[in-house]
């Protein structure tokens, strides 16, 4: 199946109305985004104005204004009453549920009236700790009409948990009982349950467009670095950007993005849709295709869903469905996405890639929805003004047609919250290569968090993490050393006091399913150690080149180890 051209839009008017249409028919090839897109980033400030005239049009009037102020709760919630729309949409085993926007607006009142009860005052930080879903939505938009610096957590666990909290310091935490376990300290902050429906609830805030309105932790680059503040400014106008433009959405839409880490893509994807009028739906990929008749029309589709797709054919996806899109900092199987996109393709279903971080205020790469590729081909998405840097050199602008993705603000380079990407310059757009940074689908794995996790448990003595590549761009495998005091059984062999399972166990339940180490691996060895710390370098080389197997086999290694334990366990004295 061939794509029908492009109708020719006039870079000059910035004509978004027709924009939109070309995106959302699938018709925008690469010489149609060379000829629109650089106009959209060279000039961001009038690629801005024409954005928010678009988007008034689109809802019915917009209550933020660029330049003098923003009304996020409004935008995305009271702009949408009185129109009978449904907002929010989960589905599981006992069905679906919807929310209309009229129900969104009266639990966000009731929970909003909460904070206040609590002592919360506009610019405060508000924790929002539970998981992806509609009760994570209204919390987040409830923080947003107090006025709150509004912070995400997923529950996964009590060790992730509160090292997150704890970088975050916030004011309140809105978490349900079942989740108060995991606040640790924290839990004093907790605000309580809404209760029923104030009759004067608090009126929308409106933000100044350098006010903080999010402190985001980014899934990408150091796992331990500050939390990105997002400005009111920054967030709107990516939300009107990715609604409107980036998935093309009306209100006749529903958007699900089943599988989709939430860290990176939340709260920012279903504020996106919000805005835009349309439906967000809370799905797991098994509902994506347990059920054809959901009328979601956008769908995002993981690795899992993905495979799913190939084994079962394209026949259980949702009928409404129009579009697909995928995360391109996944493990970049090539052959696979291009299979499942091939197969979405015959049944006339577009799809296309996104870069995307809601700590950097959404979508920055994008693959308009077209025929499938054999290498990803994408372009930064409209407004965002950017440079190609330098792949060594860091933010120096690149000299040949190969670099990392830079986004600019005010004309400085600006990776917060984003991933090193590379890109390759073509005739027509650019091919995508993966990015830089080692790691599970490019993020940061949490190496140092897990080390101490493991060493938790009496056995262990000092744990490490090796992080190696994977089989593909954007995949890593990572390995936890768990190094102990060797023990002897009654015939004197050599015997291990904790298996690998039950260490894989203990960072699952502390950290996440997402945080489970692909192998466990033990050692009756003593690690090299700086200032009492365990030398990672060390472990990795010593484990990559095999070393650490080798020693474990030697009985002199392994008594010298169990003399450093007992000798670092003697007192000290004079």
């Amino acid at each position: 199946m061939s794509s029908p051209a492009a109708p020719v839009t006039d870079p000059e008017r910035l004509d978004l109305r027709a924009a939109c249409e070309v995106l959302r028919q699938g018709k925008a090839d690469g010489a149609w985004l060379r000829g629109w897109l650089p106009a959209t980033y060279d000039d961001p400030a009038r690629f801005r104005r024409a954005l928010y005239a678009h988007a008034s049009r689109q809802v019915g009037g917009l209550k933020s204004r660029p330049g003098e102020g923003f009304d996020l709760y409004h935008d995305c919630v009271t702009v949408h009453l009185g129109r009978r729309r449904r907002a929010l949409l989960s589905a599981g085993a006992a069905g679906a549920a919807e929310l209309s926007f009229e129900a969104v607006h009266a639990r966000a009142a009731a929970l909003a009236s909460s904070l206040l009860r609590a002592g919360f005052e506009p610019g405060q930080a508000v924790a929002v700790v539970l998981p992806a879903g509609v009760e994570l939505t209204v919390a987040v938009l409830a923080a947003l009409r107090a006025g709150a610096v509004v912070s995400t957590v997923p529950p996964a666990g009590p060790a992730f948990v509160e090292a997150r909290l704890d970088r975050l310091k916030p004011d309140h935490v809105i978490a349900s009982e079942r989740h108060r376990r995991l606040l640790g300290p924290h839990a004093a902050a907790l605000v309580p349950p809404a209760a029923a429906p104030d009759d004067r609830p608090p009126p929308s805030h409106w933000y100044a467009p350098d006010e903080p309105v999010a402190r985001l932790l980014s899934p990408f680059g150091d796992p331990a670095a500050t939390p990105v503040e997002l400005t009111a400014a920054a967030w709107h106008e990516g939300l009107l950007r990715d609604g409107h433009l980036v998935f093309g959405l009306t209100a006749a839409d529903t958007l699900a993005a089943p599988g989709f880490d939430p860290v990176q893509f939340q709260p920012h994807l279903a504020l996106a849709a919000l805005a835009a009028g349309a439906t967000y739906a809370e799905l797991g990929p098994e509902d994506a295709l347990s059920d054809p008749g959901l009328d979601v029309t956008v769908l995002g589709v993981d690795r899992r869903l993905r495979d799913a797709l190939l084994l079962r054919g394209a026949a259980p996806l949702p009928k409404a469905c129009r579009a697909w899109f995928w995360s391109l900092t996944e493990a970049l199987d090539a052959d696979r996405w291009h299979a499942c996109a091939r197969a979405l393709w015959a049944r006339k279903i577009p799809g296309f890639g996104v870069v995307a971080s809601a700590a950097a205020a959404g979508v920055h790469l994008f693959g308009p929805p077209g025929p499938p590729a054999p290498v990803p081909r994408v372009w930064p998405a409209p407004g965002r003004a950017w440079q190609l840097s330098e792949l060594a050199a860091g933010e120096l602008p690149a000299l040949r047609d190969v670099g990392v993705y830079t986004p600019l603000r005010d004309e400085e380079p600006d990776l917060a919250g984003l991933p090193r990407l590379v890109l390759a310059r073509e005739a027509d757009d650019h091919l995508f290569a993966g990015a830089i940074d080692l790691g599970r689908d490019a993020q940061a794995y949490p190496t140092a968090e897990v080390a101490r996790v493991a060493e938790r448990h009496p056995a262990v003595r000092h744990a490490a993490v090796v992080v190696a590549p994977g089989r593909f761009v954007n995949d890593a495998r990572v390995v936890l050393l768990a190094f102990v005091e060797d023990e002897r059984g009654p015939d004197g062999r050599l015997a291990l006091p904790v298996r690998p399972d039950e260490l894989s166990s203990l960072v699952t339940r502390e950290m996440g399913e997402r945080a489970a180490p692909d192998r466990v691996e033990i050692f009756p060895l003593r690690p090299r150690l700086r200032d009492g710390v365990v030398d990672e370098a060390w472990c990795r080389s010593q484990y990559l080149g095999g070393t650490l197997h080798a020693k474990a086999r030697m009985e002199l290694f392994v008594l010298l180890s169990r003399l450093g334990y007992i000798l670092g366990r003697a007192p000290s004295g004079p």
